[in-house]
């Protein structure tokens, strides 16, 4: 049992964002003497996730890159969209690389404690946030925390809410048969269930990929209905019978996708992070680059001892179109698959990851929405105006 130790920075929870915030502390000269402390209830690093992201290839994780795409395709109903990348390439990174990279430099430094424990809740004392666990409390001047909803999380204004759920299973087969130099990034060819549904198929060599059946729907499936799925699109698709493949790996997922304005502070002193604190796209699911993004300004703020960015992660705008996807998604889900599909075909593949990047400029985004149906989009504005016109 530990009793209440000091820290000059505590992060809670050791997922994506809080091993990220983690890393860049460890790069920073200015922030070396700090005493840090992680706190997980399992800091064994697993192999459970796949984090992809686009990028220009100066991403400073470069070195964990598992495998990259120059071309990605699009399937819809009617017909198959592929695109070159030219300004970015798509990437994946293994949750097993990334973490054990992280905690290894972690255990080599001084200044940082973990703690493997169980998180229960949150305070603050004077200037310090604590942290409450089974091995006792812990304070420091700054807590980030990922584990844990907000308190008045579930009061707070939600009009839409949906889940981004998956399964997937990364198979080797006995023939060759993928492209490894192109991601199918949606196949909406398939039956469309309670919502949305798409594969996703991520080729690592000839024989050898990621397939993955993901659903935009209020509610998850049995894990025997995904593997079903599974075993009839690699059927169906690439007819493959059981004995033609192998299943290496397996993964699952929920992410939430909603409008809800998530807190940024769990308490004073105590900063919400990752998707306890919206760093996650709400019509996309995508947050591997937010993190890395939100997390250098924390560090950077941390560093010239700045207030810590405390504003929603998508300005106004890109909550405004995320609150009209996520409408027609929710509502009109034939509708929003059509213009999945608009999106693809009728501008650049480069263009289209910049948008979902929220990197565009106004007169991009103009562009882009003239060339897609108008009216769902005009009837979400006009579902979901006290939303809109009051912040988002």
């Amino acid at each position: 049992m530990h009793s209440e130790q000091q820290f000059d920075i505590i992060i809670a929870g050791a997922g994506a964002s809080g091993l990220t915030l983690l890393w860049y502390i460890l790069q920073s000269e200015k922030l070396k003497k700090k005493r840090v402390l992680l706190i997980d209830k399992n800091l064994e690093p697993t192999d459970s996730k796949t984090w992809c992201f686009w990028s220009d290839g100066n991403h400073p994780t470069n070195h964990l890159i598992h495998h990259t795409w120059n071309e990605l395709e699009v399937i819809t109903k009617s017909e198959t969209i592929n695109g070159a990348l030219t300004q970015k390439k798509y990437h994946c990174i293994r949750s097993l690389d990334y973490s054990s990279e992280i905690l290894e430099l972690a255990k080599l430094n001084h200044q940082v404690e973990l703690i493997e424990t169980e998180i229960q809740g949150f305070t603050n004392s004077g200037e310090k946030g604590v942290v409450h666990t089974g091995e006792g409390s812990f304070s420091a001047f700054w807590i980030f925390q990922s584990a844990l909803l907000p308190p008045d999380f579930h009061n707070s204004v939600c009009d839409l809410s949906l889940l981004q759920h998956f399964t997937g299973w990364e198979i080797e087969t006995t023939l060759k048969m993928f492209n490894p130099d192109k991601a199918l990034l949606m196949d909406f060819n398939v039956a469309q269930r309670e919502g949305a549904t798409f594969f996703y198929l991520l080729p690592y060599s000839e024989n050898s990929a990621l397939v993955e059946y993901t659903l935009f729907s209020p509610d998850t499936l049995s894990e025997e209905e995904y593997e079903n799925e599974l075993r009839n699109y690699l059927s169906n698709k690439y007819y493959l019978d059981k004995k033609d493949y192998t299943i290496t790996r397996r993964e699952t997922g929920v992410v939430p996708m909603e409008d809800r304005k998530y807190a940024q502070w769990y308490c004073e002193r105590v900063l919400n992070i990752g998707t306890a604190g919206g760093f996650t796209k709400a019509t996309t699911g995508y947050t591997f680059s937010r993190i890395h993004d939100r997390c250098r300004l924390i560090v950077k703020s941390l560093e010239y001892n700045a207030p810590l960015p405390d504003y929603p992660v998508s300005s106004y705008r890109f909550r405004v179109y995320d609150i009209m996807m996520l409408y027609l998604l929710q509502h009109e889900t034939e509708q929003a698959v059509e213009i999945f599909g608009q999106l693809f075909k009728k501008n650049s593949f480069d263009l289209v990851l910049r948008f979902l990047n929220e990197e565009t400029s106004i007169s991009e985004e103009l562009s882009i929405f003239s060339k897609l149906s108008y009216m769902p989009f005009f009837r979400s504005i006009y579902k979901m105006k006290h939303r809109i016109f009051l912040g988002a």
